[in-house]
């Protein structure tokens, strides 16, 4: 593994890069950063270059003037950034959650970094029906949780919420640290902004980049079991708006934490499809 520190309007990006191959960028999610994608990097790192980062203003990856605002086009043109300065692009690209939204925009916005992007689970807060009733919720579950504990006891709930108990799952050093300490960044900045993407049409049309979405076929938890169906239908409209297929991976949001081996094989399948 190499690491390194990529100069972007506004931040420095701190990377990891293992293997070597077709370049491959991990996109993560809400408070991630790259230690998310580890074990999934070091499965998919025999027939890629997989590069895996922090977002701007998320552990290593300092933005100049510390937590603050941020918008989907400035985390799709760090995204862009990012493979120009490690030199290794066009590149695949993965995105999970809140970087699944990050990896559409870098889709439809930086064609000429791209081979091919697959877009895991957007945010439901972006995809439900009721989505702005949806964002308001978890807002003012949010908003209790830092009153009960501060910003990491609410990246805390979040996670609880949303993958449930993942004690069995091997969690890199630091990692979950990093990720509490993410926690402002994501509840004041982030959340309802970066999950939430409506493409201009103009650009969904103009479309050059092959795209896939993903889909998880089990639900996490009870919650998330109970939103499937309507998530899933909620995509399938999504994929046809994008003229783009709907692929279904093992597992439920996190895959590439819980099942990496098995994440790896179905990436690898999912990108195939590209050439």
């Amino acid at each position: 593994m190499r690491t390194g520190l990529a100069p972007v309007h506004g931040a420095e990006l701190y990377y990891e890069i293992r293997g070597e191959g077709a370049p491959l960028l991990l996109i993560p999610g809400a408070s991630g950063d790259a230690g998310m994608y580890e074990r999934a990097a070091e499965a998919l790192a025999g027939d890629f270059a997989v590069i895996t980062y922090d977002r701007r203003g998320n552990s290593r990856s300092a933005a100049r003037g510390g937590v603050g605002p941020t918008s989907i086009d400035e985390h799709g043109d760090d995204a862009a950034g990012l493979i120009s300065a490690v030199g290794l692009g066009p590149a695949f690209v993965f995105g999970n959650s809140s970087g699944a939204t990050i990896a559409m925009n870098l889709c439809l916005r930086h064609p000429e970094v791209l081979r091919g992007v697959v877009a895991h689970e957007p945010p439901k807060i972006g995809t439900l029906p009721n989505r702005d009733e949806f964002l308001q919720g978890l807002k003012d579950r949010m908003e209790a949780a830092v009153v009960r504990g501060g910003y990491e006891e609410a990246v805390e709930d979040f996670h609880g919420w949303l993958v449930g108990d993942d004690s069995g799952v091997p969690t890199p050093e630091g990692l979950r640290e990093r990720v509490r300490g993410n926690g402002e960044q994501w509840v004041r900045h982030e959340l309802g902004v970066l999950d939430r993407y409506d493409a201009p049409q103009a650009l969904i049309e103009a479309r050059s980049t092959p795209l896939l979405f993903g889909v998880g076929t089990t639900g996490g938890t009870e919650e998330h079991i109970e939103l499937l169906g309507t998530y899933r239908s909620s995509l399938a409209e999504l994929a046809e708006q994008y003229g783009a297929e709907l692929l279904d991976f093992t597992g439920a949001h996190v895959p590439y934490e819980t099942i990496p081996e098995q994440f790896g094989i179905e990436l690898r399948a999912a990108i195939a499809r590209f050439a």
